[in-house]
């Protein structure tokens, strides 16, 4: 006896059903065979910065892993945005990836319009490595704690300044924080590096700075300046003695700066995690480990959702005190 003629609906019924069936095989299959042709790691910044030789050193040892060849493209301009947003905007296979920094979580805050979105852009894959910033005086400027330095400027409206790397910057954002938090009047002088910034810090030209460990440390070391506070939940690597500034009672410092790798929203769950996996596996080594504390960063290799949850808790911290300190950065894009 002939089985009765399969109708549309009987056929759509059993396709589907067979697809349900294989489709977890295939998508196994897939991360299985990721990657099979080169990984193009797209940076946002010119050669020879950290980014670019973290960016390579990462490269390398995914490239010895996988035995794919992980070329790293720089694409600059647009204050690190114009990469970024190209990177986006390519296909979410995981074969282009971009590594960038975490001024771009609270850019939606200090511009009115963005060629990228944070939260829908973009796939968080690792973070590399985080740095906190830290309030730092020259060795003669007579105060010698937060609490010391803060009476003084109190006692001298208008007299005492900080230095930063510019309008907009995460060190900006931190000293417009304590001056609201505080209630102090610290003048902000922008620079654009951190080298005119130390020059003029001990040449008594300005008050403090703002500036990140790796600048820092030397000075520290060379007992040239002296670190009141600094950013963070808890107290650097290389920096015991150094409390941070919740430790002295000032909530909202609690971020810090990091490196991390993104990929296209939409790239494979699967994708992400391998890539993850072979971030991590290579920032434990001892060679890239020792690298990235070169550099004062603190090592860390996390998973998505702890870069997800990074981006989402810290962009919002960061929103708030630009709203409250009311800071504003000229649009030129």
């Amino acid at each position: 006896m002939k089985p009765p003629p399969l109708t549309t609906t009987r056929r759509r019924l059993l396709i589907a059903s067979a697809a349900s069936v294989v489709a977890p095989g295939l998508r196994a299959q897939g991360a299985q065979d990721y990657p099979n042709k080169p990984i193009r790691i797209i940076l946002p910044f010119t050669p020879g910065g950290t980014t670019d030789a973290l960016a390579r050193a990462i490269g390398q040892k995914l490239q010895e892993y996988w035995g794919q060849p992980t070329v790293v493209d720089n694409r600059p301009g647009a204050a690190g945005w114009l990469g970024i947003t190209q990177m986006a905007k390519m296909p979410a296979d995981g074969y282009t990836i971009g590594l960038t920094i975490s001024n771009i979580i609270y850019a939606h805050a200090l511009y009115n319009k963005l060629p990228f979105d944070i939260q829908k852009d973009f796939e968080p894959v690792s973070m590399i490595s985080r740095s906190a910033v830290a309030l730092a005086v020259s060795a003669s400027f007579p105060a010698n704690t937060l609490e010391e330095f803060i009476a003084m400027v109190k006692k001298n409206p208008g007299k005492y300044s900080y230095a930063s790397f510019g309008q907009g910057t995460s060190a900006n954002i931190f000293g417009e924080s304590l001056n609201l938090v505080a209630k102090l009047d610290l003048v902000h002088v922008p620079y654009k590096g951190a080298a005119p910034m130390v020059t003029d810090l001990l040449g008594g030209q300005v008050s403090s700075v703002i500036l990140d460990t790796a600048s820092l440390r030397p000075l520290m070391q060379s007992g040239k300046a002296k670190v009141l506070a600094m950013t963070g939940s808890q107290r650097a690597q290389g920096f015991p003695n150094v409390p941070t500034f919740g430790e002295l009672g000032f909530p909202g410092f609690e971020p810090v700066g990091f490196f991390m790798v993104l990929a296209p929203a939409g790239t494979p769950k699967d994708i992400v995690r391998k890539l993850s996996d072979g971030i991590g596996r290579a920032i434990r080594t001892d060679d890239l480990r020792n690298r990235i504390l070169e550099f004062s960063q603190e090592p860390v290799g996390g998973t998505p959702d702890q870069l997800a949850q990074a981006i989402k808790t810290d962009g919002e911290i960061f929103a708030k005190a630009i709203r409250s300190a009311n800071i504003k950065v000229e649009q030129n894009q």
